[in-house]
């Protein structure tokens, strides 16, 4: 069965559906992020790696003289390696990013076996990290 619209139909329709739209084009607003900064993760995992990845305690060495560095072990917890990418993100005491931002490094996770994810800040001003992991791209 085919539906037919009269004209008049029709052309109302097109006036209702143009008479909705916003003639302002304003930008959305964001939506405010309910997770507490205290609350974020210091290892961030992506892409479903979380279900397959186990973290151990981070061994970090900093100073008053010395850049943060930190080294991170992590296992896969499958028979299969995993193609990962990491980066550290370094933080100042007031909690803003320290640039330049470290490049996303390439590991091959092999299977049950224990790697370790390797970072360290480029100046004494790192105060706090985190660690992003994903899918190798």
């Amino acid at each position: 069965m085919t539906l037919k619209l009269s004209a008049p139909l029709a052309l109302f329709a097109a006036v209702f559906i143009a008479g909705c739209q916003d003639p302002v084009m304003a930008p959305h607003a964001g939506q405010p992020d309910l997770l507490p900064m205290q609350d974020y993760p210091k290892i961030a995992v992506t892409s479903g790696l979380h279900k397959w990845l186990a973290f151990g305690p981070p061994n970090i060495q900093a100073g008053p003289e010395q850049p943060m560095s930190i080294v991170t072990p992590v296992r896969v917890l499958d028979e299969g390696a995993i193609n990962t990418q990491y980066r550290y993100l370094f933080f100042d005491q007031t909690g803003r990013p320290i640039k330049p931002e470290m490049e996303w490094r390439y590991k091959r996770l092999p299977a049950r076996v224990q790697a370790f994810l390797e970072g360290a800040a480029l100046d004494t001003n790192a105060f706090d990290w985190r660690l992003e992991v994903r899918t190798a791209r």
